[in-house]
């Protein structure tokens, strides 16, 4: 029986076993399948907390202080006679802002530009704004009267400013010192308002001495 058993030819399922144990190997062997492509991912437009671009763009916008400073000595060498006494007289009524207008008992030293010296202040900037623009020959559009006759009419206002505010701030009365028993005057005009009604005196000279000198040539 044992013969007989052994030469019987091997059954179906024995064949595909050992069939499938050599494929084993062949199918390790085979490339693993291919994955589809991702599909790429969506612009949403730039980052809103990207701060480079904006960084540039504010990096183009502020001036070039290297430029300014040599529009700065273009316009210096530019200013003779009388727009040189025009601009830095208006230039001291900046400055001067800077400094006590007014003396008061009750609160002591006050500066320009938190009085009524602010007019003069922005006063003098028209003054040398109109200057400026004149020299360089920015109002080529513009009949040349209309600068110098804003330049002239700003000076001149600065100047009635000045004297009015002298006149305001001055008020004899004597009130009782916050130091002892003595009195002294409610109020006074300081140093600021005296250095303004200089240079307004400066700019307002200097525009008439511009005008003679353009009217006769």
């Amino acid at each position: 029986m044992d013969e007989i058993v052994r030469a019987a030819p091997p059954r179906p399922a024995a064949r595909a076993a050992a069939g499938g144990s050599r494929a084993t190997p062949a199918a390790r062997a085979a490339p693993p399948p291919r994955r589809a492509p991702e599909p790429p991912p969506e612009d949403d437009g730039p980052d809103p907390w990207d701060r480079s671009a904006r960084a540039g763009e504010e990096s183009n916008a502020v001036a070039d202080p290297e430029e300014l400073i040599r529009d700065a000595k273009e316009l210096f060498a530019l200013l003779t006679g009388g727009d040189k006494v025009a601009f830095w007289g208006a230039a001291l009524v900046l400055l001067s802002c800077f400094l006590p207008w007014k003396d008061t008992a009750a609160d002591g030293d006050i500066l320009g530009l938190m009085s009524m010296g602010v007019g003069a202040f922005v006063l003098s900037i028209l003054v040398m704004t109109a200057v400026s623009l004149r020299v360089k020959g920015s109002l080529q559009n513009v009949n040349p009267v209309v600068p110098w006759m804003g330049q002239l009419l700003c000076a001149f206002i600065c100047l009635v400013w000045c004297v009015i505010y002298i006149k305001t701030a001055s008020d004899s009365t004597k009130v009782p010192s916050g130091f002892g028993n003595a009195e002294v005057v409610n109020s006074s005009p300081s140093l600021g308002v005296y250095l303004a009604l200089l240079g307004s005196l400066a700019a307002l000279g200097g525009t008439l001495l511009g005008l003679k000198g353009k009217s006769a040539r």
